[in-house]
């Protein structure tokens, strides 16, 4: 009986260093997978009317942006060599988690990201910050969510 409990305790063992190395190789791929450090640039921008970014690229929001509600995001004048344009949302003081959605090039020249989704605030704050990746380049632009 002594033998067959140290076996299952080895077992146990091997599967529990099995488990914290699969987790050790999903964070490392994970962190791999995030965007350098790019310096940010701010922008005043009211994203709800629409509004021109310091790279001449033109940013606007579906009308009405709610945290609870699916919006759009229309990026027009992006420069023609860019490779890729996400956008994540965050709040000052306030990490709100892994949250980037990938705008698509559309037939027009204009990128869209359609029916994403505002992270949700367990404070009930509304005041977001919109980090739009253009390129290499990062450009903040804060509004408010109704």
């Amino acid at each position: 009986m002594l033998n067959l409990n140290r076996k299952q305790a080895i077992l146990a063992g091997v599967l529990l260093l099995v488990f914290a190395a699969v987790k050790v190789a999903a964070l490392l791929w994970w962190q791999s997978r995030q965007p350098e450090n790019t310096p940010v640039r701010e922008s005043a921008c009211n994203v709800h009317t629409g509004c021109k970014l310091p790279n001449g690229a033109e940013v606007k929001f579906s009308s009405r942006v709610a945290a609870n509600e699916p919006f759009d995001i229309i990026l027009r004048n992006v420069p023609p060599q860019t490779a890729e344009v996400f956008v994540s949302f965050s709040m000052r003081d306030m990490d709100m988690g892994f949250n980037r959605y990938k705008l698509l090039r559309q037939a027009d020249g204009s990128w869209a990201a359609l029916q994403i989704r505002l992270p949700v605030c367990v404070q009930n704050r509304h005041d977001y910050l919109a980090d739009i990746h253009i390129g290499g380049e990062v450009f903040q632009v804060g509004f408010t969510a109704e």
